[in-house]
């Protein structure tokens, strides 16, 4: 054995002994237990000091270091830091399939599109899977789904089983979630009285987004006629206990004089608290408040940035605002991908205005008839309006299907209650064409 090849192999084997004499100093169960009450005292970043040296502690057994990773993706999601979370949550998976804070953790962020593409069917598996291991808070997000009928097929009466019996438990969030099944959208015989018994025990319970429930309900006036004073009160109290909701809600209020004196410069703050908080209705006003110019200088900049905000958390209506800004500065294709997006929504004037692209873009490359079909179909399964049969119509003509174009098209004119105006000469136009043979194209 040569001289340097001994040389080489002391120093390697002096280095492996160090290494262990240091890891022998640190105690990284005692660091995880630190951690762990760094994360309750809120001092995050210090957790992950502690964090660091334990996650590379050999002596870990693989369920011990999944837990140090969901610990620090916690701690990096306390934090406003999706991203980092995501990846810490799927380490702690790669270690121990079976963490369930870790797969509801993740199913969250999957499920709200937070640092992380949103896909509400990969979130509603993740949450089976941390309901296998009894995980508490999975029976609520999988409850919530079912409400909703997000990653899942709507099922409004097992929703309602899995929370009752978590509402029973003690869970205020799971009181809300089931409060709000009784209510319209959700029931088909609502029961406003049932509804605000479960909302109230919520807020009773401390829920700030109960209070704000409540509050707008009276708004809408679903226990009788609105009551917006005593509206006003319930989001000012939610508002003071943190719920963006009640910030969004008295924002609006004051942008409009809605039962409120009109204040621009609060609605602004208002928004802009509920906005940084994450709250993705507060980013589309405000991006609406800066497109419009309303109580402050028009900045189309600040607004394309809260559309993006909104429209990257797969939030349909920023999406759909987003495209209107592009497009009207003729960004085609950017316009074009976040049109897309939003018709995939289920929000039929997104599906509308990406048929009517579709079908009428002077761009041949955009053009799609069979798709703009399918959407305008969608459209107008959901709202029978002039405009909408309008776009069906259009896309007929883009296929060539001209008989169909011309049936529908006088549907539409047939809805237009007076003859002479904007919308009828529109109309009789777009019929000209199609009697004529010819797509309609702008």
């Amino acid at each position: 054995m040569g001289h340097y090849l001994r040389q080489f192999i002391c120093s390697f084997l002096l280095a492996i002994a160090a290494a262990g004499a240091a890891a022998d100093t640190v105690d990284a169960r005692a660091y995880i237990d630190r951690a762990i009450d760094l994360i309750e005292s809120g001092d995050y970043s210090l957790a992950r000091t502690y964090l660091a040296p334990a996650l590379i502690d050999p002596r870990l057994h693989p369920a011990e270091r999944s837990r140090a990773y969901y610990l620090r993706g916690y701690s990096y999601y306390a934090d406003g830091l999706p991203v980092s979370a995501s990846k810490d949550y799927s380490r702690a998976l790669e270690f121990n399939p079976d963490n369930a804070p870790a797969l509801v953790g993740l199913g969250d962020l999957y499920h709200r599109g937070d640092g992380v593409d949103e896909d509400p069917e990969l979130a509603f598996a993740l949450f089976e899977r941390a309901q296998a291991q009894d995980h508490p808070d999975a029976d609520l997000f999988i409850g919530f789904a079912l409400l909703q009928g997000r990653g899942v097929d709507q099922d409004v009466d097992r929703a309602r089983e899995i929370l009752t019996e978590a509402a029973e438990g003690g869970s205020a969030q799971a009181m809300l979630y089931l409060g709000r099944s009784y209510r319209e959208g959700f029931a088909e015989t609502p029961d406003p009285a049932l509804a605000r018994q479960w909302i109230e025990r919520a807020a009773e319970e401390g829920s700030a987004e109960a209070t704000a429930t409540l509050g707008y309900m009276l708004y809408k006036g679903e226990f009788g006629e609105p009551d917006h004073a005593a509206a006003v009160r319930l989001f000012e109290s939610a508002s003071a206990e943190g719920s963006s909701s009640a910030d969004v809600a008295l924002g609006h209020m004051y942008l409009v004089g809605d039962g409120v004196p009109t204040d621009p410069t609060l609605a602004r703050e208002l928004l802009e608290r509920a906005a940084q908080a994450g709250d993705l209705a507060g980013a589309l006003s405000l991006g609406h408040i800066y497109e419009a110019g309303i109580g402050v200088e028009q900045n189309l900049a600040l607004a394309e940035s809260w559309y993006r905000k909104g429209a990257h958390a797969g939030f349909g209506q920023a999406q759909l605002r987003l495209f209107y800004l592009l497009l009207s500065r003729g960004e085609d294709a950017d316009a074009v991908h976040w049109i897309a997006k939003a018709a995939e929504q289920n929000l039929p004037q997104a599906q509308n205005d990406y048929a009517w692209l579709l079908s009428t873009s002077h761009l041949e490359d955009l053009r799609d008839g069979e798709l703009a079909l399918t959407y305008a179909e969608k459209a107008v399964a959901q709202v029978e309006s002039a405009a909408y049969l309008d776009t069906l119509a259009a896309a007929y003509a883009e296929l060539g299907r001209f008989a169909d174009a011309i049936r529908i098209q006088e549907q539409a004119l047939a809805l237009v209650s007076e003859a002479g105006t904007d919308e009828a000469t529109a109309l009789a136009e777009h019929l000209a064409a199609y009697r004529a043979g010819e797509p309609w194209r702008e």
